[in-house]
C-alpha cells in the first residue's frame, strides 16, 4: 500500500485478467481484484481511502470507484489508469499473483 497524506491509500488493480496478465506488470503495492465481484470484495476496504486503476482510467475504474462511493467508501480512481501512470514514468513493478 501507499502512503498518503491523510495515512494509507489502498491502491486496487481492477484491470480485467486479460489485461492484466497481458501487461505483466502493476502499480507497486497494488491488491488486484476482479472488477465485477466489487460487491464481495468492497468490505476489505471498509474504513479506508481506496485508488482503484484499470487500464486508461475509463469505464472499468470509474463504475468501480462510483460502486464504492455509493457505499459511502472513500473512493478515487488514477488519473489516466495504468497507461497514464506508467506514461508519466511512475513505477510499476512486475505483476505478484501474490498480491490477486
Amino acid at each position: 500500500m501507499a502512503s498518503s497524506p491523510g495515512g494509507l491509500v489502498s491502491i486496487i488493480d481492477v484491470r480485467k485478467p486479460a489485461a492484466r496478465a497481458a501487461s505483466g506488470l502493476a502499480i507497486p503495492g497494488a491488491l488486484w481484484r476482479h472488477p465485477f465481484d466489487a460487491a464481495n470484495w468492497a468490505d476489505e476496504f471498509t474504513g479506508r481511502q481506496v485508488a482503484v486503476y484499470c487500464v486508461h482510467g475509463h469505464e472499468v475504474s470509474q463504475a468501480v470507484r462510483g460502486f464504492l462511493t455509493d457505499l459511502g467508501m472513500d473512493a478515487m480512481s488514477v488519473e489516466g489508469g495504468f497507461e497514464g501512470w506508467r506514461q508519466a514514468g511512475l513505477p510499476v513493478e512486475p505483476v505478484d499473483d501474490r498480491h490477486a
